[in-house]
């Protein structure tokens, strides 16, 4: 069996991603893989949702066998109308491509007691809080700004027998975050299947799972809880504050991310009704806005 794989890349805007990706796996294709083509930034998905970037690369993974010639002819009659430039073609080791893949994921320092470290690599300091999270299909390895905004407040709560929500929880790094720096309980909440699945392998893997409780149901979520935090985007934080109000009890604390920085006046607008600003944090072209309940002082 050989560790050889000939690579087939397509470069086409994201409305053709699916006709190629049929293309390549009609042609022979083992699997396909998405790449952003020009380094255009995209939000962190929605629960439930896979955003692409407006220009994308696809890459088939062949058998070293396949004649590179006849897939791309293949490949041409299928969908020369879409593609955006050349066919390219490339034999890549499969021992260089894990190595390329695991390159790229190093060790996230969030605080200086709080890291964020992949499976296959050493933690950094050995007696600082580290929470194993290897990336996946789920979202959130403490590497994009809006996670590490999420953790960053985190880690400066007393969380101390505290009840937490994660409220769209993705990988559940936040859930399992809070669980490691002292919460009683937290209660992972998403709309996606993948993504409690991943929470649940997550928190497992973290020692944490007796303390993480996956709520497959907005319904399963326990009200009164002190802490909240959510990292989605801008329509769902909108379109729930009166939920995480509900949720929180009156001391209750609210973080929240998963918005530009020019969108932050236009979230803090629409909470202003129910909470009261504590803190908006930016971080690259990201913002983090924290409050508290309407009408609850701070101490």
């Amino acid at each position: 069996m050989t560790d050889d794989y000939l690579l087939m890349k397509v470069s086409v805007k994201s409305n053709h991603v699916e006709t190629v990706e049929a293309a390549m796996l009609n042609s022979g294709a083992l699997s396909c893989t998405y790449q952003d083509a020009t380094d255009t930034p995209i939000h962190e998905p929605a629960p439930g949702t896979t955003p692409l970037w407006p220009d994308v690369i696809v890459t088939g993974v062949f058998d070293p066998s396949a004649d590179k010639d006849i897939i791309e002819l293949l490949l041409r009659a299928e969908i020369q109308e879409v593609i955006s430039g050349e066919i390219t073609s490339e034999l890549l080791k499969d021992k260089d491509w894990v190595r390329a893949w695991m390159d790229d994921f190093k060790p996230v320092e969030i605080t200086s007691k709080l890291w964020v470290v992949p499976t296959f690599c050493e933690a950094p300091d050995e007696s600082a809080i580290n929470i194993v999270m290897d990336p996946g299909l789920a979202f959130g390895s403490g590497t994009h700004p809006t996670t590490h905004l999420c953790l960053r407040w985190l880690a400066r709560q007393d969380l101390q027998n505290k009840l937490v929500i994660d409220y769209g929880c993705g990988s559940g790094i936040l859930a399992v975050a809070a669980a490691r720096l002292g919460a009683a309980n937290v209660y992972a909440f998403d709309i996606d299947p993948q993504a409690l699945l991943a929470t649940a392998e997550n928190a497992e893997r973290n020692g944490v799972a007796d303390k993480i409780a996956i709520c497959h149901s907005d319904r399963e979520l326990p009200a009164g809880v002190d802490v909240l935090v959510a990292n989605i985007l801008l329509a769902p934080l909108l379109e729930l504050q009166s939920r995480f109000k509900a949720l929180l009890s009156d001391q209750g604390k609210l973080g929240v991310s998963g918005v530009l920085s020019e969108q932050i006046a236009t979230l803090a607008a629409a909470y202003a009704t129910q909470f009261r600003h504590s803190e908006t944090e930016i971080r690259e072209q990201w913002a983090m806005y924290t409050a508290l309940k309407q009408g609850v002082i701070t101490t």
